[in-house]
């Protein structure tokens, strides 16, 4: 690997890393920069899916004691968690390359239009009041990760608007459950596509200590910046990738 793509994947991971802790969506920095380096969309992808796990791991550990008293409600929601991510990460990996290729840039949109509404997700999530419904829930969980296990970037905003829904419970708490999901999520899906998936590992490894030191270090950094400017910055960044794609 060349120098200037090693920087330039350590520099996205740190960035990557510090974006998910403030705001999400951090997948659309380093999924671009996957691709800068000459990796297909579908290298880049499961890539990504190993490379974003110590993010969610050190995210999962900084909320343990928001979901130390949600593990019965955590044990069914993981398990739906998993078998969509399972049924997610496996649609990527058996079906066509050019089928990926295809839908990447239509995801990346997606994730755009997910993180742009991530604010409000989060207003509406911290003001409503719902039943318990614990078999709706973990069928929501169970779709969302299927999306989580193809392709993921914002995934956590899914979750958490499906949790407030569902649960009666403060936004801190139900963040803390989120986190869980995700990691959940990202395990299976980075256990699978190790195993069968063209990940290119030391682009993978790079950017995944990036993200774990860009999820301690860096969120002093981004936090300097307006969170709507932050935001914004990442959605016009996913737009042009996306649009490069299509092109």
């Amino acid at each position: 690997m060349h120098a200037a793509d090693a920087a330039l994947l350590a520099a996205a991971g740190l960035t990557t890393g510090a974006i998910n802790a403030v705001a999400g969506g951090g997948s659309l920095v380093s999924f671009p920069a996957l691709l800068a380096t000459g990796l297909s969309p579908l290298a880049a992808n499961v890539t990504n899916l190993i490379a974003t796990l110590p993010g969610y791991v050190s995210a999962t550990h900084t909320s343990r004691e928001e979901y130390a008293d949600q593990r019965r409600r955590m044990q069914r929601l993981c398990a739906a968690a998993a078998a969509g991510a399972a049924i997610g990460t496996t649609l990527l990996l058996v079906g066509p390359q050019d089928l990926f290729a295809s839908l990447a840039p239509w995801l990346v949109l997606l994730a755009c239009a997910l993180l742009a509404l991530q604010p409000f997700v989060a207003r509406w999530v911290s003001t409503t009041h719902g039943h318990p419904a614990p078999r709706e829930l973990v069928i929501a969980v169970a779709i969302a990760s299927i999306y989580g296990g193809y392709f993921g970037a914002g995934l956590g905003i899914v979750l958490l608007a499906a949790l407030g829904l569902a649960l009666d419970e403060p936004l801190q708490r139900l963040n803390a459950v989120k986190q869980v999901l995700s990691l959940t999520v990202a395990v299976v899906s980075a256990v699978a596509v190790a195993i069968f998936g063209p990940v290119a590992w030391t682009s993978a490894l790079i950017v995944g200590a990036g993200t774990l030191v860009g999820g301690h270090l860096g969120v002093g950094v981004a936090r300097r910046l307006p969170e709507p400017a932050l935001r914004a910055a990442v959605i016009v960044l996913g737009v042009i990738v996306a649009i490069t794609l299509l092109v």
